[in-house]
């Protein structure tokens, strides 16, 4: 809501490089040029170290110019703030013992001091010298900057315009810590973390199953390099005090969130405060319990937290013919009441400029459609990125050298068949804007936050379980496992639990009473871990099915004729069928059971899955099923669209029993109005 009017939360959004800044002749180009097709909400990027001195006192004005010039470019643009609360390099230098210590196999070592740099997140990734996000005096001292800032913004023409503030630190300025990190202040963080969890030693030494002087004496060893304890998971029996560890560092990244953004509610309690997080898919890999963002709950319940925002993951994606994955799972930020904003940085194809190829227009088209209209139609929002291509992607050329460059910048979208593309989709935003909210979706994927723990190693098949239900013909949606007890429940036929290894025995029931009547879908190792120890018979109970340990490593995995690869190393351990009731409907090489069908409950042996193996399910289920071809279905909001890469002949099945048979071309998102089935784009 913006001046009392609903308002399409789709905006464009500058880069943090020297280049893109506010001022610069190309983003005042730009912002006029999306404030002219009614997209008038702007993000700029700023930091509070610009204005944060050693002696003199703190300064607000290079952070306000950064306001001012959006609304030289527009007067009529609200302008979304991402403050990077980053130290500047004085401060890094006079507090060494705030700084990040990283920790690898070959030892712990402080962060390389490379100079200052004018772009404050170059080299993020690099293990340099940066703050520890465990640092109570950082998070002290640049809170009380954004105090000031926000308490002068309150009665100036740039606070008007401002429609809120994300603060942003860490990788990339993106919440995730900048890798294991083992600093004193994080030390500290981690006994405080016992302290609050087990209240007194004696309860930590019966918990750990072992004796400890004091708490200062648990060893704190967050790192992600230890093997497992039995394949690829860690047992709380042998590796509690790892779980702890990394527990206590994804903690000190929803603190510091929470306090800023707490901060900026506090003094302007009408603006918008939000930050990145909840990236979930495709994020992290074997770092997950690190870099990634498993404190969403925390974040989500806090009424200080209006916006969420991430990226897209990517993962196949970024090609033509994938489907749009989500990094964030939107229906869990929606039942919360919260506003999910996806970073649309998908550069057009079709660009010379950008290395693009000018033939490849309609591929540019079609990737705009499915990637603006997926999080619109989840009843979400987006800013179009205004970045730089990463130079991997740019053919070495001298015509190409400004778009890597963080000094020069060609932008993405000015081209004229792009801005009529994105002003006939801001078209489609008000219109679902406008109408109350409506989403079709039966089919709901189950995701866990807790079980990363006990993972030693993570396989990345997040694209593959998402595509094999995007192609299956059906509408979905994507939660957290702590979601399932306030969704709406009733209208999905059937629940996939992607990856919930760790369920206590209480959970287990709770779930399965909860989803009762509808088809469960369990991918692998459901429940394996109670959160005591690893146990077959946890996972038997989880799922329905009788399952027991198959000890041999085998190398395929059959579903009738459609047969997997099962790469050496990435599972373990693995699990067979051995309950005579149940209904097999895959093996492993050797002909072991490895998937069935008892009743309601569905095992699936490895999240090896296609749009072949789940289709039927979804029958089976009840699921509607929009279309027989393996195409991506993007429902709500009273809009059905379905994306093709190939092309041909197809028929569209309305949820309410329209067809729509129509012929399309290659690349084409065609779009329609789900009551009535009229053809929108």
């Amino acid at each position: 809501m913006i001046d009392g009017k609903p308002t399409p939360p789709v905006l464009y959004g500058l880069s943090d490089f020297p280049a893109a800044a506010s001022f610069s002749a190309q983003a005042q180009k730009n912002i006029a040029a999306f404030s002219r097709i009614g997209i008038k909400l702007v993000v700029v990027d700023s930091a509070i170290g610009i204005g944060w001195h050693r002696v003199t006192p703190f300064e607000t004005d290079a952070v306000l110019a950064e306001i001012a010039n959006a609304l030289e470019a527009a007067p009529d643009v609200k302008v979304l703030l991402r403050l990077h609360m980053n130290p500047p390099y004085w401060w890094l230098r006079d507090n060494p013992d705030e700084c990040a210590v990283y920790r690898t196999p070959e030892g712990d070592f402080f962060g390389i001091d490379n100079g200052e740099c004018d772009r404050l997140i170059r080299f993020d990734d690099d293990r340099h010298m940066r703050v520890s996000l465990a640092s109570e005096k950082w998070l002290s001292e640049a809170n009380e900057k954004l105090a000031v800032l926000c308490e002068v913004l309150k009665d100036t023409p740039e606070g008007d315009a401002l429609l809120g503030i994300q603060p942003a630190c860490g990788l990339y300025g993106e919440w995730h810590q900048w890798a294991t990190e083992v600093s004193t202040p994080m030390k500290q963080r981690f006994v405080r973390y016992l302290r609050r969890k087990y209240r007194d030693i004696s309860t930590l030494c019966e918990a750990y199953g072992k004796n400890y002087p004091d708490f200062e004496a648990v060893p704190f060893s967050p790192e992600t390099f230890r093997a497992g304890d039995d394949g690829n998971f860690r047992s709380p029996e042998f590796s509690r005090f790892v779980m702890d560890s990394q527990e206590s560092v994804q903690s000190s990244v929803s603190d510091a969130i929470l306090t800023f953004c707490r901060t900026v509610k506090s003094i302007l309690p009408d603006k918008l405060a939000g930050s990145f997080y909840g990236y979930y898919l495709g994020t992290g890999g074997n770092d997950m319990t690190i870099k990634g963002h498993l404190n969403i709950e925390q974040i989500l319940s806090s009424p200080d937290i209006d916006f969420l925002a991430a990226p897209f993951c990517y993962l196949d994606n970024r090609d033509p013919e994938g489907v749009c994955v989500q990094r964030g799972l939107l229906e869990s930020v929606r039942l919360h009441g919260k506003l999910w904003l996806t970073e649309m940085d998908q550069y057009p194809i079709s660009v010379p400029r950008l290395g693009g190829d000018l033939g490849k227009k309609t591929e540019a088209i079609s990737d705009l459609r499915k990637n603006v209209l997926t999080p619109l139609c989840a009843g979400q929002g987006l800013w179009y990125y205004d970045h730089r291509v990463i130079p991997r992607y740019v053919a070495e050329h001298p015509e190409l050298a400004a778009a890597g460059s963080i000094y020069r910048k060609h932008g993405w979208w000015e081209d004229d068949y792009l801005m009529k593309e994105i002003a006939a989709l801001q078209s489609l935003a008000e219109r679902i804007t406008q109408n109350d909210y409506r989403r079709d979706a039966d089919v709901l994927l189950v995701y866990d936050t807790d079980s990363y723990y006990i993972r030693s190693r993570v396989f990345d098949f997040d694209y593959t379980i998402v595509e094999a239900v995007a192609r299956s013909g059906v509408s979905y949606d994507t939660i957290y496992t702590h979601e399932l007890a306030v969704c709406e429940l009733d209208r999905y036929k059937c629940v996939i639990f992607v990856n919930a290894y760790m369920l206590t025995s209480e959970a287990r029931e709770k779930y399965r009473r909860l989803t009762e009547g509808k088809l469960r879908v369990w991918l692998y190792a459901e429940g394996f871990c109670d959160g005591e120890k690893l146990d077959a018979d946890n996972l038997s109970q989880t799922v329905g099915i009788k399952l027991k340990r198959y000890n041999a490593e085998p190398s395929i995995l059959c579903y009738q004729d459609k047969n997997f690869n099962i790469t050496e190393g990435t599972f373990a351990p693995f699990f067979a069928l051995d309950d005579p009731d149940a209904e097999a409907i895959a093996h492993y090489g050797d002909g072991t059971p490895a998937s069935a069908i008892k009743e309601n409950d569905a095992w699936i042996a490895l999240p090896l899955i296609s749009q072949e193996v789940m289709r039927p399910l979804f029958r089976r289920a009840g699921a509607h099923i929009y279309t027989d071809s393996p195409d991506q279905i993007i429902e709500g909001g009273g809009i059905t669209a379905l994306f093709t890469a190939e092309g041909g002949r197809r028929v569209l099945r309305l949820k309410n029993g329209k067809d729509i048979d129509f012929s399309v071309t290659p690349y084409t998102v065609a779009v329609f109005e789900s009551s009535c089935g009229k053809r929108l784009m």
